[in-house]
């Protein structure tokens, strides 16, 4: 049994290895199924078959002692997405981009947690229910944060290389929003029980986290400053992260949201080590991305029917949602990056920071109704992008001269982008 276990583990480092590796990528190209075979879905089944009893690869007891892994994980990729939000790189924004994240996100934001709200107070188990601790209320800001969230790919289907530069500053911002919302929920919804050591306002630990955060990324800086090679480079991110997700999975907060702030301070100071962390970063974000869903598969509760339901539910509020933040982003904002009839494709696919919501609010709160909106978000994410795909291909068949090439979008692994302005290299 022990010799099973250890070598399914290294079986799926191996892959998630290969997953990553510039050649592979380079190969789906050739191949013209880019991210079709490496992306999320395959390593989130990889995951789910693992866990099976007959398999018994990733056991409960085994992904007891893997549990650091997904907190680093969810480090990892707070890291990743707050050393891309390089402040310079918005000085040059559109007119009327405010407006047009605040319709983009809030939207969806709002479709999602009505109709996720209703659903889940129906849903829950009306002895314990309070509006001293509403729990249906705090799961659905939680959908409702993720679902508001969008693929940083996504950008690629914008139709022209302009609007593909604009809407991936708006997704990036996006994303800060989807930060800024976890952070809220885990401040104001604080698990309990004796393992939470520490009682304090709610206000207070939002301070609280974004000092850790801070903290870390001002010692990181001081570290990662020095002159260093690449393999001593990749060991001080590795430590940085690690450290970070640690202390703040003690402290009872989100690595998710600790690490992004960690990774905007370093994005923001100066020195010449960025080059150097963002070849680090290029060469192992989708490594660990991918080991990450395959933990994601293993935890992932497909037995709960509410969950299924729910799904529906999330997708067309989403997709609703989505829709009216397009129609009022034209009619209500002076927004000049015209989406047309490519909402769907530009709007749609669900990114890693979503799954990476829910799994980073499984893990604060292991209670209530959190596994059926893990059903919703990852169930989702590949609902979403199948319609993305039957969209995009509909429209390469009516058009064969589109440019735009198809890729699946739930994993977004690979290079770290920067939000280059357009006519620059990302």
């Amino acid at each position: 049994m022990v010799i099973k276990t250890i070598l399914g583990l290294i079986a799926l480092l191996a892959l998630a290895y290969l997953g990553g590796h510039p050649r592979m990528r380079r190969l789906e190209e050739r191949l013209r199924i880019s991210q079709v075979v490496t992306a999320g879905f395959p390593f989130i089944a990889l995951g789910v078959v693992a866990n099976l009893p007959s398999v018994g690869i990733l056991t409960d007891t085994v992904l007891a002692e893997l549990s650091p892994m997904l907190r680093f994980g969810l480090g990892w990729i707070g890291f990743s997405v707050g050393f891309r939000f390089e402040a310079r790189r918005f000085d040059d924004l559109p007119r009327g981009t405010a407006g047009a994240v605040a319709l983009a996100t809030a939207t969806p934001f709002a479709t999602v947690v009505a109709a996720a709200s209703l659903l889940l107070l129906v849903a829950s188990d009306w002895s314990e229910a309070t509006f001293r601790d509403p729990i249906f209320l705090r799961d659905a800001l939680i959908l409702g944060t993720a679902g508001a969230m969008t693929a940083r790919t996504a950008a690629r289907f914008a139709g022209s290389e302009r609007s593909s530069g604009s809407l991936f500053r708006i997704i990036q911002i996006e994303q800060l929003a989807g930060i800024v919302g976890l952070a809220f929920i885990t401040a104001y919804f604080r698990p309990h029980g004796q393992a939470v050591a520490w009682v304090l306002p709610g206000t207070a630990w939002l301070f609280i986290t974004i000092g850790l955060g801070a903290s870390i990324g001002i010692l990181a800086y001081m570290i990662l400053r020095r002159p260093a090679s690449g393999p001593e480079s990749v060991v001080l991110l590795l430590g940085s992260v690690a450290f970070a997700a640690g202390l703040a999975s003690a402290l009872h907060l989100s690595p998710l949201v600790v690490c992004f702030v960690a990774g905007v301070f370093l994005a923001n100071f100066p020195g010449a080590y960025k080059e150097r962390l963002g070849r680090a970063l290029e060469g192992l974000e989708r490594s660990i991305y991918l080991l990450f869903l395959v933990i994601v598969g293993a935890i992932w509760n497909l037995d709960d029917w509410r969950g299924w339901v729910l799904l529906v539910v999330f997708v067309v509020a989403r997709l609703l949602g989505k829709w009216l933040g397009a129609r009022f982003t034209d009619r209500y904002t002076d927004y000049d990056v015209q989406l047309g009839d490519n909402w769907v494709a530009t709007r749609a696919p669900m990114g890693q920071l979503s799954i990476a919501i829910v799994v980073s609010a499984q893990l604060l709160f292991p209670y209530g109704t959190i596994p059926i909106i893990d059903t919703a978000v990852i169930g989702g994410a590949i609902v979403t992008e199948i319609l993305v795909q039957i969209f995009t291909r509909g429209a390469a068949k009516a058009a064969p001269a589109a440019p735009a090439p198809i890729e699946l979008t739930i994993a977004e692994p690979g290079a770290i982008e920067s939000a280059a302005a357009p006519g620059e290299v990302a």
